[in-house]
């Protein structure tokens, strides 16, 4: 998994050092719009992506968007091309409050060597998978969630698996186009490798966003992170929907300085071009239409290459029940 480790790159943990926390395919982010947020979304929560940044979005209703009809359910497919042969694939389904989720990373043509020769002797693959389970509820005006997930990774014919929870609060202001959001993710016992337990990338998040209403559709987010191995972490995003059934996003995260260095290769004295000059911000986009919505992100990640998102999400089923 040391390929997950430099995509960590991009994400808080970093800062701890590749491998300090098990199953880093958690910090990949979930769907495209949260993505080209630059994942400043425990705040805003208010679509399928809760399931994974927020779970008490579920307790809230949907954010009626002016393309889409009201509809009880909600469904998102995402597919990821990372890097170096790296794909993820992520689905969810929401019947608010309760919600499923679905994250399956795979690798294959790993190398294996048991010894020291010049050739390998083989290849052999690696995957990552997360179910979980979500469920929203209102406690006065202020939302509660929680999400049970079973992870599971395999490297050749290794395997281990654990349980995790996902725990949030959201409060949405009635007079005010203001949300403020709490989670933590990632809460668990750690997931054992053989003789070797590792602790899962536990995060606690604190944000606000303004915006989501009719009378101001577009979003600007802000979000502070606090990872269990690494220093505080500043996420910011914005969405512009000005555009018809066009959606613009952006995003930037904070890091340590050596840790850009790092990243784009100029510790080992290569200069960085292009996209790896812009590590740390995030870029999205997306088209609403009746039958769903179509989103992209692309995400550097410096000299490792560029990570591209794509998902499509819709609303179905009769009006007349919506809550």
């Amino acid at each position: 998994m040391l390929v997950l480790a430099g995509l960590s790159l991009s994400s808080p943990s970093f800062a701890g050092g590749p491998g300090t926390s098990g199953a880093p395919f958690l910090q990949l982010g979930y769907g495209a719009r949260p993505l080209g947020l630059g994942e400043a979304y425990v705040a805003v929560a208010n679509d399928v992506a809760a399931l994974h940044y927020n779970p008490a979005g579920l307790a809230h209703p949907a954010f009626v968007d002016p393309v889409q009809k009201p509809a009880p359910y909600e469904l998102m497919l995402t597919h990821a091309v990372l890097v170096q042969g790296v794909q993820m694939t992520q689905a969810g389904f929401v019947r608010r409050p309760f919600g499923l989720s679905l994250t399956h990373l795979s690798l294959g043509g790993i190398e294996q060597r048991t010894t020291e020769t010049a050739e390998p002797e083989g290849k052999f693959g690696a995957s990552s998978l997360s179910l979980g389970g979500s469920y929203g509820r209102k406690i006065g005006p202020v939302g509660l969630g929680a999400t049970v997930k079973f992870i599971r990774e395999t490297i050749g014919p290794s395997a281990a698996s654990t349980l995790a929870l996902d725990l949030g609060a959201l409060y949405r202001f009635e007079k005010k186009p203001v949300s403020v959001g709490f989670g933590v993710a990632n809460l668990g016992k750690g997931i054992k490798y053989i003789d070797q337990t590792a602790p899962l990338p536990t995060t606690v998040r604190l944000g606000v966003a303004y915006g989501m209403t009719k009378e101001f559709p577009h979003t600007l987010s802000l979000q502070l992170d606090f990872p269990r191995d690494s220093s505080a972490v500043i996420r910011f995003g914005g969405e512009y929907l000005g555009f018809g059934p066009l959606a613009l996003r952006a995003g930037y995260r904070t890091f340590a300085g050596d840790q850009r260095t790092a990243a784009t290769g100029k510790a080992l004295g290569s200069t960085a071009s292009g996209l790896s000059e812009f590590y740390g911000m995030f870029l999205g986009a997306g088209v609403r239409t009746k039958l769903g919505n179509l989103d992209y992100a692309l995400v550097p990640y410096g000299e490792l290459g560029t990570a591209h998102r794509l998902s499509f999400s819709m609303k179905f089923g009769p009006a007349e029940a919506v809550k």
